[in-house]
């Protein structure tokens, strides 16, 4: 008898707690309280629950001294995630948010190298001034914002979807590979160390940005493309 209670007990209290909101709990106190800031809480009641995560599509988490994002997966059906300038080093989390389309990291100064590349649908990056050595994005990306990094060299080969790539201010910049990049319209290479460009596969670029001494390796169809120009419109 006393079993039987205890066993009737036992189900009242899982399904007493299962009909309550569960507190999700993250890693960075920051970030959670940059999570109430955009009112995810949508009730008030002091949880995150889940039909609230999932109904987050844009979130702006822009300075808010964050340094762990561990949780952010939670955010399923975000499309538009901003994280400029804060203390974030690891981006790992983010290759689950399987609908993301538009990312912003710029400003982050831990980072070294970064992997977007599992992110299937991102289409704009803007990672600007983030002390990044190297990066790897899918082949969907279509609008790059990468100034102000350290990258050496640059090779977008596998962007076939790339309109427009910003590497403004690189200034260890010496090599930038765009000739499997068909659809590229627009490039910022202004105060780079590029001294040649090959851009004879580039049939649309309609404005660049290129210091006047860099070599142009251009297709008959560009002649009348010059390096002496730092804005190039055709």
């Amino acid at each position: 008898m006393k079993s039987k209670l205890f066993l009737v007990l036992l189900t009242i209290n899982f399904l007493l707690y299962s009909c309550q909101p569960h507190k999700k709990i993250y890693l960075d106190q920051n970030f959670t309280d940059a999570l109430y800031d955009n009112k995810v809480d949508l009730n008030k009641n002091g949880y995150f629950e889940e039909n609230e995560l999932l109904n987050v599509t844009k979130l702006n988490l822009t300075q808010k001294n964050i340094t762990n994002i561990s949780g952010i997966e939670d955010f399923k059906n975000l499309k538009e995630l901003i994280l400029n300038r804060n203390y974030i080093s690891d981006f790992s989390p983010l290759n689950k948010l399987e609908k993301l389309e538009v990312l912003g990291i710029s400003q982050n100064q831990n980072p070294k190298e970064v992997d977007l590349s599992k992110i299937k649908n991102l289409k704009t990056l803007y990672g600007g001034m983030s002390n990044l050595n190297d990066i790897k994005l899918n082949n969907q990306i279509q609008l790059l914002y990468l100034g102000d990094n350290n990258f050496t060299s640059f090779d977008a080969s596998e962007y076939i979807n790339l309109e427009s790539l910003d590497l403004d201010g690189c200034k260890k910049l010496t090599s930038v590979n765009i000739t499997n990049n068909p659809k590229i319209f627009q490039l910022y290479f202004y105060g780079t160390a590029i001294k040649e460009l090959n851009i004879s596969n580039n049939k649309n670029i309609k404005t660049m940005y290129v210091e006047p001494n860099v070599k142009l390796i251009k297709s008959s169809g560009q002649k009348e493309i010059k390096p002496s120009q730092s804005v190039i419109q055709n």
